[in-house]
């Protein structure tokens, strides 16, 4: 790397160290700073003489991701590229990076579904989504064109030597090869080439819709207590919801389309709107608004 490059890389480097970056990435929903601590984050690692790709368990629903192209080609990186299974077996992907974009009118958003890499450096992304089992996590890999790359899992003294000699990269030198030795980085983990078959990309069906949209993501949603009213006359179920996501994640035109009355139709919107958190739609590297239906649970307490 050269001295502006490296120091930025470092400079990220201490921010994950001193836990800065967790902190901020947590400040994105501020129900997660009352979330209990998990123990030290996870980390994977690919090391191949086209990329070098790091990820690191960032906060409630994010994920820090480090990555280095060293082609001379431009690539592209979406969030719903990156995947990993949780020990139940479920896939989860990303939703939207935390990096503001501009729209073709210069109006600024507050998310991004794509982000052009070019040739021969480096980037630090933050990637939410409506993750769960982040302490789990079975498998990890990101899709770039037709391939698809495998994260290894790091213990933390792995991680933190792969980050001191990634530091080392000579990212100017036009052998990728050649640079890796100097920087003494061995490969590491796997690559996997579509073979022309549905079945390459089995693990994100279900997960995006048969034309590629990313539907909003609900990634929390705080309990709802039932009034006072619904208590005494016992009333209990789900409201049904509609709401339009914009692209910055905001909630619009909020209102009921299915009821049970006795306040709690007000009660689960104004809970919406002030406690419920959501993640916008994409769609071919492009952060849209859209409207999603969701339920608001109110049970029946339990029996005594």
């Amino acid at each position: 790397m050269n001295q502006k490059t490296r120091n930025g890389y470092h400079l990220f480097c201490w921010l994950r160290r001193s836990g800065w970056l967790y902190w901020l990435a947590a400040m994105i929903f501020p129900v997660a700073l009352s979330l209990p601590q998990a123990a030290a984050p996870r980390s994977w690692g690919y090391v191949g003489p086209q990329y070098i790709i790091t990820a690191e368990e960032g906060g409630a629903y994010s994920f820090v991701l480090n990555f280095i192209n060293l082609t001379d080609f431009v690539i592209v990186v979406q969030p719903n590229e990156f995947i990993y299974k949780g020990s139940s077996g479920r896939f989860y992907i990303g939703q939207v990076f935390d990096r503001e974009s501009k729209d073709n009118r210069g109006e600024t958003f507050k998310y991004s579904a794509s982000i052009l890499l070019k040739g021969h450096s480096f980037t630090g992304l933050t990637v939410l989504g409506a993750f769960h089992e982040q302490d789990a996590v079975d498998e990890l890999s990101i899709r770039i064109g037709a391939k698809r790359y495998y994260l290894v899992p790091l213990e933390k003294v792995e991680f933190e030597q792969l980050a001191a000699r990634i530091g080392e990269l000579d990212l100017e030198n036009a052998s990728p090869r050649a640079a890796l030795q100097a920087a003494d980085l061995n490969d590491m983990g796997s690559i996997k080439t579509t073979d022309g078959t549905s079945d390459w990309d089995k693990d994100w069906q279900g997960l995006l819709q048969p034309d590629g949209l990313n539907l909003p993501k609900i990634v929390a949603k705080p309990p709802v207590q039932p009034t006072e009213e619904a208590r005494k006359s016992h009333t209990y179920g789900k409201v049904k919801l509609s709401a339009l996501i914009t692209r910055s994640g905001g909630i619009e035109d909020l209102r009921a389309e299915k009821g049970l009355g006795r306040g709690l139709d007000e009660r689960a919107i104004e809970s919406v709107r002030n406690s419920w958190v959501f993640l916008p739609a994409t769609k071919n590297g492009e952060v849209l608004e859209g409207r999603v239906t969701f339920d608001v649970d109110f049970p029946a307490p339990p029996k005594q």
